[in-house]
């Protein structure tokens, strides 16, 4: 998959990420260690998520994988970008690039539609910052990573390469919580601490 915009701007509406590794040890993060990357989202009321929304879906986080994002610049050729499926040893040349940034591709299953040109029963791609390589986690601070097997109700924007980002890091997150009830995975960021599936359909009309 391409990267995503030379400062990862445009993947998720972060103006800034920076890493800094959380361990007592300086040098090389290791395995079993956390780099936390620091991210400044938009902040959105419910009317401005629904509106910058272009994916409103509720359906499963089918699987994830491991993948990176690297510079992309409007205008510009772009750098060649890791592929979704590379091998560990792939994903180790591409991390050597300074300006690499770890990231998760999540397949996720669409099972209703509120928002965007897909289908129920369609699987698309979300790509979230953070993951784990080598042994080490990148975690997005307050961000919330979708996992396999979970039921969300999904607020998306455009990515590259027919992908999709969550509006906000996690403050389009929402988790099942029950029947047609999803609560905010990130409550400190999100614009309302739950959503029905009646109210979003109401929302996007």
């Amino acid at each position: 998959m391409r990267g995503h915009l030379g400062t990862l701007a445009l993947l998720v509406g972060a103006v800034v990420l920076a890493l800094s590794a959380c361990s007592s040890s300086a040098g090389e993060p290791t395995a079993g260690s956390t780099v936390q990357l620091q991210a400044d989202y938009p902040s959105y009321d419910t009317p401005g998520l629904i509106a910058e929304s272009v994916l409103v879906v509720e359906g499963t986080a089918v699987a994830t994988e491991p993948t990176v994002l690297t510079p992309r610049h409007e205008g510009d050729t772009p750098e060649e970008n890791p592929l979704l499926g590379l091998s560990e040893e792939e994903v180790e040349a591409a991390m050597q690039d300074d300006d690499a940034v770890p990231a998760t591709a999540v397949t996720f299953r669409v099972d209703v539609v509120h928002r965007g040109a897909v289908e129920p029963g369609q699987e698309v791609t979300i790509v979230q910052t953070g993951g784990v390589v080598d042994g080490v986690t990148y975690q997005v601070v307050g961000d919330v990573m979708l996992a396999a097997g979970d039921d969300y109700l999904l607020f998306g924007t455009d990515s590259f390469d027919g992908a999709f980002a969550i509006l906000g890091g996690s403050a389009g997150t929402y988790i099942t919580s029950g029947e047609g009830v999803f609560a905010a995975a990130a409550p400190e960021t999100a614009p309302a601490p739950e959503f029905t599936s009646v109210e979003v359909a109401s929302l996007t009309e």
